[in-house]
């Protein structure tokens, strides 16, 4: 895995952490700000490992549907769910008065963790097998 990728699952973890620590306090909107971060740099190391890069979060979603979540390699799931929590981010982000619940932090800190648990696996980091990437890709 190119090291631009394993940085950006670091950042991911912290982030996941982030999230779980301002559910806790109650910072339900910061906190699915927090997921939808780990969500956007466990996609950005996928698309680095794969030579991608973009500039923006649409460009980044677009290409993570085009050349990851179309041909298989990870679950279209997580590519509808990290386009759902950049809607719910920027809604949360934006609005004087956010109306995010403890339920809805709580749901999307669960979809944050499996869409990272998922780039990891496909970058062969959860088990250490370096090959789980390069098998995928050469299809």
């Amino acid at each position: 895995m190119k090291p631009e990728a394993e940085e950006r699952l670091r950042r991911a973890d912290q982030l996941l952490g982030a999230a779980k620590d301002l559910m806790a306090l109650g910072y339900y909107a910061d906190s699915i700000g927090r997921s939808y971060y780990a969500m956007f740099h466990a996609a950005t190391a996928v698309l680095l490992d794969m030579g991608i890069q973009r500039g923006s979060h649409h460009g980044l979603w677009s290409a993570f549907g085009q050349f990851v979540a179309s041909p298989g390699l990870i679950e279209a799931r997580h590519h509808r769910a990290g386009t759902r929590l950049f809607a719910a981010r920027s809604r949360s982000e934006y609005l004087a008065t956010p109306t995010d619940t403890r339920e809805d932090a709580e749901r999307d800190l669960g979809t944050a963790r499996d869409f990272v648990a998922a780039c990891r696996r496909f970058l062969g980091t959860q088990t250490g097998d370096t090959g789980a990437h390069e098998s995928k890709s050469a299809n």
